[in-house]
């Protein structure tokens, strides 16, 4: 236990984190502030590429930049969708013979959870949640969010949405206990940390941030519950999606 806690500390230390649930990594979001440090300065030259770049450089430069985003959007959300039909489909077969594969009640939690998740985490009460978060996800909140107190500090979360809940997986191994399914997350949110004796920001950003993250949720105790979260860049969407 002691070693687990230490070994979260630390990488809680290192990481850079977004105000989200579990301490999300900024660098997963789909287009929103990278989120970094206590520092909100900017450089005073052209961050397209110093001071030599023209107006109409710099034009072209930010009209690539939202193309290359909007085009990793569209293929992100295609290779969702084929992963999801193809998931939809064998949750319909397992549902015949089993009544905890209903789709729409399992949406309709994974939703609920989302909302729940993100404000235990706000109000540092992982306990708050405890009926959407497995026994080990809900010992990792505690862990984080006891590090965090020790430190200082509290998460800030304003204008908290869910933009999608896409089913990309489903596991239906011998037992129901080992069943197991993944969604990708979209959200939004503006996410940083305070000092909570100085109210200063010290890390994350006040911007908007637009997120994809892979939720694994598993069946416990007869319950859909979250028992990983996973950044958009440690998940290969192509794995679910299949050719």
């Amino acid at each position: 236990m002691t070693v687990l806690f230490l070994a979260i500390c630390i990488a809680c230390s290192a990481a850079t984190v977004s105000a989200r649930a579990g301490g999300g990594g900024s660098s997963g979001g789909g287009g929103g502030s990278s989120g970094g440090g206590s520092s909100h300065t900017r450089s005073h030259g052209n961050s397209y590429g110093g001071n030599r770049g023209t107006p109409l450089e710099a034009v072209v430069w930010f009209l690539s930049v939202g193309v290359i985003a909007y085009s990793g959007r569209i293929v992100i959300r295609w290779k969702a969708e084929k992963a999801r039909k193809k998931s939809r489909d064998r949750m319909d077969r397992f549902a015949r013979e089993e009544n905890h594969w209903n789709y729409r009640k399992i949406q309709r939690r994974v939703k609920k959870a989302y909302y729940e998740i993100q404000e235990c985490w706000r109000i540092q009460d992982a306990s708050y949640a405890q009926e959407y978060l497995s026994r080990s996800l809900l010992e990792e909140f505690q862990m984080k969010l006891s590090w965090m107190k020790l430190k200082n500090e509290a998460p800030v979360q304003r204008n908290v949405r869910l933009l999608s809940a896409v089913l990309v997986d489903v596991h239906n191994e011998d037992g129901s206990e080992k069943d197991g399914i993944w969604y990708l997350i979209h959200g939004s949110m503006d996410g940083y940390y305070i000092n909570t004796e100085t109210s200063v920001i010290v890390r994350g950003s006040t911007k908007q941030e637009d997120f994809y993250e892979y939720w694994r949720f598993i069946l416990e105790d007869g319950r859909w519950v979250l028992d990983k979260i996973r950044q958009k860049d440690e998940m290969d969407l192509d794995r679910f999606a299949g050719p």
